[in-house]
């Protein structure tokens, strides 16, 4: 295979990491995600929407579908990570006003799906109508039309074969693919490597749910056709429709993601206006010296002011006031914060706050902590 995709739920924890073994393998890595979409679409966004309503609405059996998202470039996988991170975070106007976000969050709303929609391709399953019973498994037709409001011709419906009912999924699939002019993509939701590893894969659940392997049951388990089949598999199951198959070769050549590893990022931090991250850094720990010493001594002044350099020419001013901002927003709220390990070292650690020993009572070298000798720039980490 030319290219593979990892697709976790509602998370990319392991992107880099798989982007790194794809790539030494020589096999394209397509980094993406499965996440929870919520539906009824556009309920979230009414503003008539009650709350007792919202609280009715989280009742019912199904409030939202996964859809996966894969990155086709830098600007789709930041726009991956913004969509995971609001699924984690569940700070929807509605999930503020009714306390009832849970911990892990909450489906990310049609409006945020929009937001970050931007080099992102869109797989979205169907909804299978089963006689006067409908699975709510996938999207309808209006809702697959919003999607394709929404991401164009990065739009595809996702059909598989993983169990006897997705058949008639697959018409379904075909008779909304034509009318709203939306390709078909054969996937195989993977979740693990050879048939006779279901049980393994059960065992795991089981545990991880805390029930047993005679009761643990879908969701939290799937089908025992999730495994990785190889091409010709796929052809066997698929033999009347090559093009949903010649689909995911398209989609790979869509897929160009280049991460930059190996150099540090820092963040940026807004200070006010006239002011530079290392003047404003250096103000900063001025003030600080006047709060922690009551009659400051000139290696107070010499100490600071070298650390200071340092920090300057490695261009770690904005990084040392991010986390000076983390530490003063963490006291504010009344969560105790402080740093510990080698931060300590620091003179300007301690001025900002972000650190409670005075590096020069206790004889602790700057360099322990921040080497001006290293030949390239640091990795700065400030343990909280």
């Amino acid at each position: 295979m030319p290219a593979v995709a990892l697709t976790d739920t509602n998370g990319m924890y392991a992107a880099v990491g798989f982007y790194q073994a794809a790539r030494k393998a020589r096999v394209k890595p397509i980094v993406g995600v499965q996440i929870d979409i919520e539906r009824p679409f556009g309920f979230a966004q009414d503003k008539r929407v009650t709350s007792g309503e919202w609280r009715e609405k989280k009742k019912q059996e199904v409030q939202s579908v996964p859809v996966v998202l894969l990155a086709a470039d830098m600007e789709g996988y930041s726009n991956l990570c913004q969509l995971v991170t609001l699924r984690h975070l569940g700070t929807t106007e509605l999930a503020q006003s009714t306390g009832s976000a849970k911990e892990d969050g909450r489906p990310v709303t049609l409006e945020e799906l929009e937001r970050h929609s931007r080099g992102v391709i869109a797989l979205a399953p169907v909804r299978q109508k089963e006689g006067s019973l409908t699975r709510y498994g996938g999207l309808g037709m209006t809702e697959i039309k919003k999607l394709k409001e929404i991401f164009g011709e990065r739009l595809y419906i996702e059909v598989q074969h993983l169990s006897p009912g997705d058949g008639r999924a697959l018409r379904e699939a075909e008779r909304i693919g034509r009318e709203l002019g939306v390709p078909l993509v054969a996937t195989n939701n993977v979740h693990f490597l050879r048939p006779e590893e279901h049980l393994h894969h059960r065992a795991v659940n089981a545990i991880r749910t805390g029930g047993l392997l005679t009761t643990v049951a879908a969701p939290e388990i799937t089908s025992g056709e999730a495994w990785f089949k190889p091409a010709a598999e796929m052809q066997r199951l698929f033999p009347d429709h090559p093009e949903i198959l010649q689909a995911t070769l398209k989609i790979a050549d869509c897929c160009n993601l280049e991460l930059e590893l190996g150099k540090l990022i820092l963040p940026e931090f807004s200070v006010p206006e006239g002011e530079t991250p290392d003047s404003h850094l250096r103000k900063l720990c001025f003030e600080g010296v006047w709060q922690r010493y009551k009659q400051p001594q000139q290696e107070v002044f010499s100490r600071l002011t070298h650390e200071l350099v340092v920090i300057e020419k490695w261009k770690l001013a904005p990084y040392f006031l991010l986390v000076w901002d983390i530490v003063e927003e963490a006291r504010r709220r009344g969560i105790p914060a402080v740093a510990r390990g080698s931060a300590a070292s620091s003179m300007v650690t301690y001025c900002l706050g972000i650190s409670r020993v005075c590096p020069l009572r206790w004889g602790l070298y700057f360099e322990r902590f921040l080497n001006e000798q290293r030949g390239d720039c640091p990795d700065i980490d400030i343990d909280i």
